[in-house]
Order: C-alpha cells, then structure tokens, then sequence
C-alpha cells in the first residue's frame, strides 16, 4: 500500500483502460479524507484541461 507524506499536497496515480469499464483509477487515501470520505466524486468539465471535482455521499 502507497504510504505519502504527511504534508503531501500533490498526488500522481496511474490510469489503466479496462474495455468493459473504460478507465480507472485509484483515488490516494489522503484526497478521499480531504473529499470527507464521500460516497460519490463527481468530475464537471470546465475549459480545456480543466476538471472541477465534487464530492458528496449521495448521487446528485
């Protein structure tokens, strides 16, 4: 299991393309805590290269 720095405020994870699913990830521990623990992340384009993410314990 990855272990990250305490005061880590940056965090790169792989991409894998899986051809039932389309891709996938693995979220590090300290960004879901930092979400607080949400059920559901929701990613929203906003402009070229620019994601915005959401976080929220239900789907809405």
């Amino acid at each position: 299991m990855p272990k990250w720095k305490k005061d880590a405020k940056e965090f790169t994870v792989s991409v894998n393309f899986n051809e039932n699913r389309g891709y996938q990830s693995s979220i590090p521990k300290p960004i879901m805590e930092a979400l607080g623990d949400p059920n559901f992340v929701k990613f929203v384009l906003k402009g070229k290269n620019t994601v915005e993410i959401k976080a929220d314990s239900h789907n809405t």
